[in-house]
């Protein structure tokens, strides 16, 4: 069923959505996980990755940037933290705030990482024309867009 869609039929639009998500984040996830990961999961990645990019970092801006509670940083934090590639730190002038910052073992192992991702990804969007990609990336843009602001209006 793939080409036109009824846009008149919503349930099916949001049927093929589902569909397309929970098969390309699992599919995604799991070439990542088996190919490049080795003994990570993809969310232990993106939670580097996030520090990496927007560190330091206290743990609930983390949770906020990944849209989880505050608990499931920790236990995350936790593994990241013994395996030497995320470290904590306290604010000398308010003790109470922890901040979270990649270690120099944890910025290897992230800059090697991200130089095999962006060959996979490369590998896999290469027979998709530039506008098609640019198209499918501004549609989902739209939609995250559309889920913020009605998750606003909700509150």
């Amino acid at each position: 069923m793939k080409g036109r869609i009824n846009l008149d039929n919503k349930q099916l639009i949001f049927e093929r959505f589902m569909s397309i998500m929970l098969h390309g984040r699992k599919g995604m996830s799991t070439l990542v996980s088996e190919q490049l990961l080795q003994e990570m999961s993809l969310e232990q990645f993106t939670l580097i990755r996030m520090v990496y990019k927007n560190g330091p970092i206290r743990a609930s801006e983390l949770a906020g940037l990944l849209y989880v509670h505050r608990s499931a940083i920790t236990v995350r934090v936790d593994k990241l933290v013994k395996k030497g590639l995320l470290e904590r730190e306290r604010d000398e002038e308010d003790r109470r705030n922890v901040y979270l910052r990649v270690s120099e073992k944890g910025k290897e192992f992230y800059q090697t990482l991200e130089s095999k991702i962006n060959e996979f990804v490369e590998a896999i969007i290469r027979d998709i024309p530039k506008n098609e990609l640019e198209n499918f990336l501004n549609v989902f843009e739209k939609i995250a867009t559309y889920i913020e602001k009605y998750e606003g209006e909700k509150s």
